[in-house]
């Protein structure tokens, strides 16, 4: 004890040595909130556990394979996985290889397998295929996934607040229809909680203020999008709803997608049609005037199982017309760009080397347009947006490991004035 009764700066070093070494050795914690984990443990016949078993996860989402050994327990964990299909592979010298296929990890997922092995009378593998899915008895999330397949497939507007409005225990403050809202974030809660909301973006967390997505991110770039409005993960910070959108890594195989997207007036029905009264106030039904986007991206290897890389390019426009402003005065005009790369290096079987770069434009000319605003009084918009992150992750063992991310986020937000006061003196 010091003079003044507090503890000595050799106590103080030996509780922060205490929590690395808990921090170091404990049992694995729950999952990272943007990747999964695989866990178990590993038995004979009798019963008895079975250290020294090499568990070896392989997946196309996966580039090359990860390896642990189990523990003196029996116990073995692999962290820090993507999101897709898995098989795991049993192997120690004496015993039968046992194969389990089918793994389907999601986001934010634990999923426990555990293994029995055989003592190898002959010289056969075990596969285990057919079974009941795997279900994560440790996640209290309530929320929905959605992979490529149904980000894509489902005819909804390209932005992350249309998927918000199909996922459980959301709910949204407007509708979009036909892209209505595309060009502008759409409030929404879960359980009566708003504005404390969280969104991250390939583990990079873009919140801007306590609910905001932060910028336009490039929805057909995203490999997975996870909601949960309530029971998120240890790492979510807020009562709100926790977004995280996974973004494409390539793979062993050259993939690419196109899409084309285009709107008139015309394709959207109006229900105001034929009302006189209401058209000659300039009430406007159908906002949209003309909608358009293209997307491309192209992702595979450099190097198969090695070094991936991805790239993807988006530009968006809308043109809406505002409800008592007439078309041929002003309209409310948006575009959107937005660039994205990632590249994903294997550097040796316990090292993963992950880069990725996101930046976004967005333009609207009469931001703020409304009958009581008129073009001159508008605020321009030109704001800019970006996300850099590095990251570096590494399985020491089935207890240890350590994922060390650099993370930048940023935007600029001008919003410029339309009248030169040089020519148009305020009166």
């Amino acid at each position: 004890m010091t003079e003044g009764g507090g503890p000595s700066m050799k106590v103080y070093l030996r509780v922060l040595m205490f929590c690395a070494l808990v921090a170091a050795f404990a049992a694995p914690a729950l999952a990272q909130i943007d990747q999964g984990r695989l866990t178990g443990t590993v038995t004979d016949t009798q019963g008895g556990v079975l250290p020294g078993v090499t568990v070896t996860a392989k997946s196309p989402a996966l580039i090359g394979t990860r390896s642990v050994v189990s523990e003196a327990d029996g116990k073995y964990s692999l962290p820090a996985l993507p999101s897709g299909e898995y098989e795991l592979t049993f192997e120690l010298g004496g015993f039968q290889p046992f194969t389990r296929g089918n793994l389907k990890l999601g986001l934010g997922q634990i999923l426990t397998v555990d293994a029995q092995l055989r003592v190898a009378a002959l010289q056969e593998t075990v596969t285990v295929s057919a079974v009941s899915p795997v279900v994560d008895m440790q996640n209290t999330k309530v929320g929905t996934d959605f992979t490529t397949d149904k980000l894509v497939g489902v005819p909804t507007a390209t932005d992350v607040w249309a998927v918000l409005g199909q996922a459980s225990g959301v709910r949204m403050n407007g509708f979009d229809v036909g892209g209505s809202h595309k060009s502008q974030q759409t409030g929404y809660e879960s359980f009566g909680i708003r504005n404390q909301n969280r969104v991250l973006n390939d583990g990079v967390d873009t919140t801007e203020g306590t609910g905001g997505a932060g910028f336009y991110a490039d929805f057909f770039a995203n490999d997975e999008v996870s909601v949960a409005a309530a029971g998120g993960d240890v790492e979510m910070n807020t009562p709100g709803s926790a977004v995280v959108n996974t973004i494409k890594s390539g793979g062993n195989t050259v993939k690419m997608l196109n899409n084309l997207s285009y709107q008139q007036e015309s394709f959207v029905g109006d229900n105001q049609t034929g009302d006189a009264a209401k058209t000659a106030r300039g009430y406007t039904g159908q906002p949209n005037i003309k909608f358009s986007e293209g997307h491309t991206d192209i992702g595979g290897p450099i190097k198969k199982d090695k070094l991936w890389y991805f790239g993807a390019y988006n530009h968006f426009k809308i043109d809406k017309q505002i409800s008592g402003v007439a078309r041929n005065i002003a309209t409310d005009l948006g575009l959107f760009d937005n660039e994205t790369t990632k590249e994903t290096y294997k550097a040796s079987g316990s090292d993963t080397i992950v880069g990725y770069i996101q930046y976004g434009r967005k333009q609207k000319p009469n931001r703020g347009l409304s009958v009581t605003v008129s073009p001159e009084a508008a605020q321009p918009q030109d704001s800019v947006s970006w996300v850099y992150k590095g990251e570096h992750q590494r399985v020491w063992s089935s207890r240890l490991f350590t994922d060390v991310k650099f993370n930048l986020f940023g935007y600029v937000f001008p919003l410029g004035v339309k009248t030169d006061f040089a020519t148009h003196p305020p009166r």
